[in-house]
């Protein structure tokens, strides 16, 4: 679950648990405050029906002029008990509802069931009634009467349930309100994480230089950035140290390397070495030369790297692709390659040349070894559309696995390791490709065609400062093996 959700559920749960409180207490006090007047009306009436009876004998009967206790009887169910628990006067109601003592009890409500016909006291449907009832002991003349008085209640019960149900809806709606408003307010709580979270995710490899905005206040937000800023810190000095070391060694090891190349092409030219030793110095001829290649890949890659920086030039790639392919003709041509060009004259961009010759040699150098072995094709486009350049490289071979499409450009990543290896292969050579085309602003996307014919796509993207309109170079490569390169 995210924070946000969580955070939203926190809030509406401690606002509903305080709101639910809050209308217990309420509750509680709007249907208590009702009773509470009820019972102090049903004393004073109990006192005046005492008051209403005539005292004789040393108790108290009916009197002659009942019409006063004969109107309250309309209103009231009462009976009057004497010391004895004799009846002495009892309301007309009572001929139809029967309110029976309940102990010691005081107070309390009762229901019961009074036909409509036989008197109306605004009864539902099913004819039940509420009754709240009083019993009090009152003296009077020297003596301790009973009287129990009770007064239908079926409005005032009626609207403690319609209270009841409202505050029940209100709670509803209150709740979605808060669970809105919890999810607003863990949204503005959680923005200024989502802004460092953001600025984190665009701190790349590349762009390692960038921090995060301390604010002003040193809250907890504070203190993330910060410690995140120091993380980046320690990053771009470790990348900064590697890539040091990288072409720190690369360029050191460049002279033995060369010194055992020499040695090897000399000791080969020898007449007096045995034939099974000749091959030996040949083979290891071979890995010395892979080794010089490895490190002279390692030093362009780290000087990419390290160089942010083009000499740009307003080049005629349409001339720069022949001159490329006119250098690996022979080679085509031995390989038993079809080669297809279709290129549009003078197309013109603002580019470094050496850097772009050196994408086109590792691209086709790619397309010549990884090619089926008969009848192999080769296909190069260069054509303008709309307001884009496409240059298209394709070649048959291989279907490259899906899983394996992502990680071209990784580092010394290869598909098939063993026939990259003894094809001379150092896995460096796309990674060196992706990076000159970053540098001149674009971007590199590699997918299969149609079997057995892959691609790779290239696509650079030039500001308009280099041109009237905004050119993408698309260069498709077909069975690219990382390992090659």
């Amino acid at each position: 679950m995210k924070i946000r959700n969580k955070i939203t559920l926190w809030i509406t749960g401690a606002g509903l648990l305080a709101a639910l409180l809050f209308s217990i207490v309420i509750s509680y006090e709007l249907t208590e405050q009702p009773f509470e007047l009820l019972d102090k009306e049903l004393d004073s009436q109990a006192h005046t029906i005492l008051a209403g009876l005539s005292p004789q004998n040393g108790s108290l009967t009916a009197p002659s002029d009942t019409s006063m206790l004969l109107s309250l009887g309309k209103l009231y169910w009462f009976k009057v008990f004497d010391h004895k628990q004799n009846c002495i006067f009892a309301s007309n109601m009572t001929q139809f509802v029967d309110i029976p003592l309940k102990g010691n009890d005081k107070r309390y409500n009762i229901h019961t069931t009074v036909p409509l016909e036989a008197t109306s006291l605004e009864q539902d449907e099913s004819n039940k009634v509420t009754f709240r009832v009083r019993v009090a002991t009152i003296l009077f003349e020297g003596e301790n009467y009973l009287v129990q008085i009770a007064r239908p209640i079926e409005k005032l019960w009626e609207e403690i349930l319609e209270l009841v149900i409202a505050i029940g809806i209100g709670l509803v709606f209150f709740t979605l309100a808060l669970l809105l408003f919890g999810y607003f307010v863990a949204g503005k709580i959680l923005q200024p994480i989502s802004a460092i979270n953001s600025l984190a995710r665009e701190i790349s490899e590349k762009t390692l230089d960038q921090r995060i905005p301390l604010g002003r206040n040193k809250d907890e937000l504070y203190a993330l950035s910060s410690s995140l800023n120091q993380m980046f810190d320690r990053l771009q000095f470790s990348f900064k140290k590697q890539k040091e070391f990288i072409a720190n060694a690369s360029h050191e090891l460049k002279t033995p390397i060369a010194l055992q190349r020499l040695f090897f092409d000399e000791a080969v030219q020898r007449n007096d070495l045995p034939e099974s030793f000749r091959q030996k110095l040949v083979a290891q001829s071979g890995v010395t030369l892979r080794m010089n290649q490895l490190v002279k890949n390692l030093l362009d890659l780290s000087a990419l790297e390290r160089n942010e920086t083009l000499d740009s030039k307003l080049t005629d790639l349409t001339e720069l692709a022949r001159s490329v392919f006119k250098e690996f003709n022979e080679i085509i041509q031995s390989a038993g390659i079809r080669l297809l060009l279709d290129m549009e004259d003078a197309i013109r961009l603002p580019v470094d040349t050496e850097k772009m010759r050196r994408v086109l040699i590792n691209l086709i150098d790619n397309a010549i070894k990884y090619n089926i072995e008969t009848n192999g094709e080769i296909r190069f486009s260069l054509r303008r559309k709309d307001n884009s350049i496409i240059m298209e490289l394709s070649n048959t071979g291989k279907t490259i696995p899906e899983d394996a499409l992502k990680q071209l450009f990784s580092q010394f990543y290869r598909v098939e390791k063993s026939r990259s290896t003894a094809l001379g292969g150092s896995g460096l050579g796309l990674t060196i490709v992706k990076r000159i085309v970053e540098l001149h602003q674009g971007t590199i996307e590699i997918g299969n065609d149609a079997a057995p014919v892959n691609r790779i796509v290239v696509r650079m993207m030039f500001p308009r400062r280099f041109s009237l309109f905004e050119p993408i170079l698309q260069m498709p490569l077909a069975s690219v093996d990382r390992s090659l390169l």
